[in-house]
């Protein structure tokens, strides 16, 4: 069924749906989204499957937003920089170790964050917020990414985000000068001390 958002309480997580040029009134609950890396507003043109509650009220089920995209964003930036730096690595025959930390660090902030995200809702000692962010400094930023998109953790929370797109930032900086001939010969010194 199609219909569209004409009520929604963003901070609720909740709104409506008027189907059948405005006959009924589903409710939508955030829970109910099949893709959700966008929330839905007033005005959006949603798909939806329908049930009907005891109390005879019509929910909404296996929602889609129409024409939302379907990757989000910070996803996509992740993926085409991983593309883009494994392309660099290659052509200007730069360090393969560093592709190798990337995915490494990627792995356990993501971890990280999923332990963090457990403990949030049980109620158990949480990862502090700095140890977060010099994970992704230290390259695993496409993982915090990945982990804020799929488990909806500390995904808008202010000023957390903007020292994460500042640790990803300098991050990236910091992969840059590996090409140039200091950052190359530094890298080449702390692989060989490691291996």
């Amino acid at each position: 069924m199609k219909g569209r958002v004409v009520e929604w309480n963003d901070s609720k997580g909740y709104g409506f749906i008027s189907a059948l040029n405005g006959e009924l009134k589903v409710f939508l609950h955030i829970s109910k989204l099949k893709n959700k890396n966008r929330r839905p507003k007033i005005g959006d043109e949603v798909s939806f499957d329908i049930n009907e509650e005891i109390k005879g009220r019509f929910n909404a089920n296996n929602v889609s937003i129409v024409g939302a995209n379907t990757i989000p964003s910070t996803i996509m930036f992740s993926v085409i920089y991983l593309v883009l730096a494994s392309v660099a690595l290659v052509m200007f025959n730069g360090e393969k170790m560093l592709l190798v930390l990337y995915l490494g660090m990627s792995l356990l902030t993501y971890a990280m964050y999923a332990v963090d995200k457990n403990a949030a809702k049980k109620g158990n000692w949480r990862t502090p917020e700095n140890t977060l962010h010099v994970l992704s400094l230290l390259g695993g930023w496409p993982g915090a990414l990945f982990a804020q998109n799929q488990f909806r953790h500390k995904s808008k929370k202010q000023p957390f985000k903007t020292i994460l797109w500042i640790t990803i930032f300098v991050n990236i900086g910091a992969f840059a000068w590996t090409f140039t001939s200091s950052g190359t010969m530094f890298v080449q010194n702390i692989i060989g001390n490691v291996l």
